[in-house]
């Protein structure tokens, strides 16, 4: 019987005791490139996702992440970094995790096995028509996800499956399917390595690729930020300073009147506009600061 990629092993893990410390990291470095390239030939799927996931968040729908074990932390993750990266709103951002909160602290198995459990996660999560669902799963079998996935279905929700082995269940039922083809694990089943750094790299070129087209990130800088502590106010005034030619002073206050918000505070400097003035005008723009680049 053929095991699924993400089961087998790989025949270079046969000996790894035996050899020094450095080739055995050289090895495992090696094998998280090769899965990392595996993201390259999903390209055409992940661009699909993206439009997906852009077309929600201009309509102001909601932005759901479902998973289990370790492909739900790495989307646990990217549901948590997006608000203080791109400024997606938070109070629209939702994550279905096997097991919920508690389950973070020990990471027990058996939660994944609930497709039902997933359903009934999605139906409290408040997502629906429209709204869109990224489910994670390396297997691409996963119940608890595909429970979610199911539920999304039914309710109207887009949805967008990202898993490591091919004609998989995850891959066959969503509207967005991305299959990111990764090799065995050098510890075999232990797709918290190189099948999860292609699901985070894969998440990685969605989200940024959203904030791209809404305007969140421009000229390489984040500037959809609210800076809420001195690390932030820090980025956000070089940010001001490269985008506008102001002095530190002059982006220190007008951030300061903006409350940390780096567009508006942009748009003060550049245009000569009052805090209401930039909102406005950010505003009839669909919040995208590159008309005034």
């Amino acid at each position: 019987m053929k095991l699924p990629t993400t089961e087998d092993r790989d025949p270079q893990s046969i000996g790894l005791s035996q050899k020094t410390d450095e080739d055995v990291l050289s090895l495992l470095l090696e094998r998280q490139i090769e899965a990392l390239n595996a993201a390259s030939s999903a390209i055409p799927q992940i661009a699909k996702a993206a439009t997906a996931l852009q077309r929600a968040a201009e309509a102001g729908k909601k932005i759901g992440y479902a998973g289990a074990g370790s492909a739900g932390l790495t989307a646990l993750a990217d549901c948590l970094e997006l608000p203080g990266t791109f400024g997606f709103p938070p109070e629209r951002m939702r994550i279905l995790y096997a097991g919920g909160a508690e389950n973070l602290l020990n990471l027990a198995g058996v939660h994944e096995d609930n497709d039902d459990a997933g359903k009934n996660d999605f139906l409290s999560a408040g997502l629906g028509k429209d709204d869109v669902l990224i489910g994670v799963s390396a297997s691409g079998s996963t119940p608890y996800t595909l429970g979610v996935v199911r539920a999304a279905k039914t309710a109207g929700t887009v949805t967008i499956g990202i898993a490591n082995n091919a004609d998989t269940p995850l891959l066959q039922e969503v509207d967005k399917p991305v299959l990111l083809q990764t090799p065995p694990e050098i510890i075999a089943g232990s797709t918290r390595l190189g099948a999860a750094s292609a699901q985070k790299v894969a998440l990685n070129m969605i989200s940024t690729l959203v904030a791209l087209r809404l305007g969140h990130a421009v000229r390489g800088h984040m500037v959809n930020l609210v800076a809420d502590n001195e690390k932030l106010r820090a980025r956000a005034q070089r940010i001001l300073q490269d985008l506008t030619n102001c002095s530190a002073e002059a982006a220190s206050d007008a951030l300061s009147q903006a409350n940390g918000r780096v567009k508006v505070a942009a748009l003060m400097l550049r245009e000569d506009l009052s805090v209401g003035e930039a909102e406005n005008a950010l505003i009839l723009h669909n919040g995208n600061l590159r008309a005034f680049l």
